[in-house]
């Protein structure tokens, strides 16, 4: 259905949607925010990210 052909009512109902999108991106962003402000204290409490790039260079060689 086209929009010239939409009722205020559908109209309405679109408007909501797409505000609800929005406001769940918003939150979303932000929580990401959080999240990243959260590993960023622990990297310095850490040190720094070291600890991190350490244990990834670690590995178990096998037992031949």
């Amino acid at each position: 259905q086209s929009r010239a052909s939409m009722t205020h009512e559908e109209v309405e109902e679109l408007i909501a949607h797409r505000v609800a999108e929005e406001i769940e991106a918003r939150e979303v962003a932000r929580n990401l925010e959080a999240l990243n402000e959260n590993e960023e204290e622990q990297e310095d409490e850490n040190g720094g990210n070291e600890g991190l790039r350490n244990r990834r260079r670690c590995r178990i060689d096998p037992l031949v």
